[in-house]
């Protein structure tokens, strides 16, 4: 009797004197042991609930391990003038009843502690059950049938999925279902949403299976017991925040459809100015795309800040983190996507050159491909495709030599230089009738011969030409050239520069005498 005195008196001062049990906390915590709950119990002054669970817990086990223990040996000692039960085992305190405990439960703290006691003794019987051979032996067993089951089951999904899909496409293959979607894609979506289904079912027997076999041996006992807890608890909190969260989601969605109908609707105007069904003065057709996008996307942004306060979780301080994260990265690293996007809107409004026209930009002579959000793409005479971000088309200077010359043509030109003993009366005829021989020099205006200097040696004579096709101009010149070479050679006229050497003394002038006149 004094060892369980002592006892008592132990306890106490680890409750901070709490021994009327008025001082108890309004929390409780279950006692769990080999995967089982055994009772709760109530915090004590200094003395926490979860450390008194935690503490009986450890007790229990070691009664439960210890081959000299009897569960017969369990009592119950009552003791009215600290108004606490102590549970024993032998002479070994295993757990305190207290009043705030009785209180809690509803029951007198007589009662509650007999059952303590009756609950502790089949936690201990069914501990050492479940770990005999027997038991592992038929945990192995059990163990193996399941795994056998899920195979079986994986086989069974795997196989009808095959032949639902096989069926479908031998019945809908190449037919014409929709007016958007054929059997094909009906065969495809079907395949997908197919595969998700087996994927979802197979996750979810995986998880069963798992929890079947790790309740069959007692060491993954409170895995197993736990293991849908961890799994249903996230599944319900979604449920319950999608529940909270309807009213949002109705407002997000209405957002969506306004949003829907107003895209739609500017889409098909601007399509019908681009196609030229609608027309605006001074709206440029090829305007109507770029404009479109300009308009999409100040729609959806305008959408984004209507429907941000309706979006789950948007008051949050994660989600607000986030989104300043996100802004500050957008800001450090889109300076030149920003500003090719801009010099493309530039182009777009001015309309310097058109896809299809043959230019020159930044010393590139080509065809203008396309015109796209952040650069313009150029296909060269030898075929070449280069790419220039619109920052550099719109900060250098553009000569665009399509833009004219279907009405007037474009002037191109060679340069030959004849010795001075030909006549240049001759070399102006034999250069415009080597020109007017080619298919893609234009009659009008006539093509014609300049002579640009005077050299030592020999005359520089620039023959132009004007076509209407600028973008053949190196095909056109090979030929201009090839035909000289042709006219020339007829009229006997060497093309070449030739140079002299003259020996002099200094008494004879190379001033030619001037008609009419002599020296002076």
């Amino acid at each position: 009797m004094k060892r369980i005195m002592g006892w008592a008196a132990i306890f106490l001062v680890l409750a901070g004197g709490a021994a009327t049990g008025a001082s108890g906390t309004t929390n409780q915590v279950m006692v769990l042991f080999n995967g089982a709950e055994l009772f709760a119990v109530s915090g004590v002054a200094s003395l926490s609930a979860e450390s008194r669970a935690a503490a009986i817990q450890e007790r229990v086990g070691h009664l439960a391990r210890s081959p000299l223990f009897s569960t017969e040996e369990l009592s119950v000692h009552q003791d009215e003038g600290l108004h606490m039960s102590l549970i024993m085992a032998g002479g070994d305190l295993v757990t305190v009843t207290m009043e705030a405990d009785a209180k809690a439960a509803g029951l007198a703290r007589a009662a509650l502690s007999e059952i303590w006691v009756r609950k502790i003794a089949e936690a201990v019987e069914q501990y050492r059950k479940d770990r005999t051979r027997a038991s592992y032996l038929r945990g192995a067993l059990f163990a193996l049938l399941a795994t056998g089951l899920l195979g079986g089951i994986w086989l069974l999904v795997k196989r009808l999925c095959s032949k639902v899909l096989e069926m479908m496409k031998a019945r809908l293959a190449g037919r014409k279902m929709f007016k958007f979607v054929d059997g094909n894609g009906v065969v495809e979506i079907s395949g997908f949403l197919l595969r998700l289904a087996r994927f979802l079912t197979m996750l979810w027997m995986l998880v069963v299976y798992l929890n079947v076999v790790l309740s069959f041996f007692p060491w993954t006992f409170n895995l197993s017991a736990r293991m849908f807890s961890l799994i249903s608890t996230p599944a319900v909190n979604f449920a319950r925040g999608f529940v909270a969260n309807l009213p949002n989601l109705f407002a997000l969605g209405v957002i969506w459809a306004i949003v829907y109908a107003i895209l739609r609707a500017t889409r098909h105007i601007f399509l019908q100015i681009g196609e030229g069904k609608v027309r605006i003065r001074g709206f440029y057709r090829d305007w109507a795309d770029p404009t479109y996008r300009l308009v999409r996307l100040m729609v959806i942004v305008f959408a984004l800040v209507a429907a941000f306060p309706y979006i789950p979780g948007s008051d949050s301080p994660a989600f607000k983190g986030i989104s300043i994260f996100m802004g500050v990265l957008f800001s450090l690293g889109s300076t030149s996507v920003v500003s090719n996007i801009f010099a493309g809107l530039v182009l777009t409004y001015m309309r310097p050159f058109m896809p299809g026209d043959f230019v020159e930009i930044s010393g590139i002579k080509g065809t203008v491909m396309s015109r796209q959000t952040f650069s313009t793409r150029i296909r060269t005479p030898t075929n070449q495709v280069v790419s220039i971000p619109n920052t550099s088309v719109s900060g250098n200077h553009i000569v665009n030599y399509s833009h004219m010359a279907e009405r007037a043509g474009v002037m191109i030109g060679t340069t030959v230089t004849i010795g001075y003993d030909a006549p240049w009366r001759t070399v102006h005829q034999l250069l415009v009738a080597a020109a007017k021989g080619v298919g893609d020099v234009l009659a009008t205006p006539a093509p014609f011969v300049l002579q640009t200097s005077l050299d030592d040696f020999y005359v520089s004579y620039r023959l132009v030409v004007s076509t209407n096709r600028p973008e053949r101009q190196l095909r056109i010149l090979a030929e201009v050239h090839q035909r000289i070479q042709d006219e020339f050679a007829r009229a006997g006229v060497e093309i070449m520069s030739p140079h002299y050497r003259a020996e002099r003394d200094g008494t004879a002038s190379t001033i030619p005498a001037v008609e009419g006149g002599g020296e002076g």
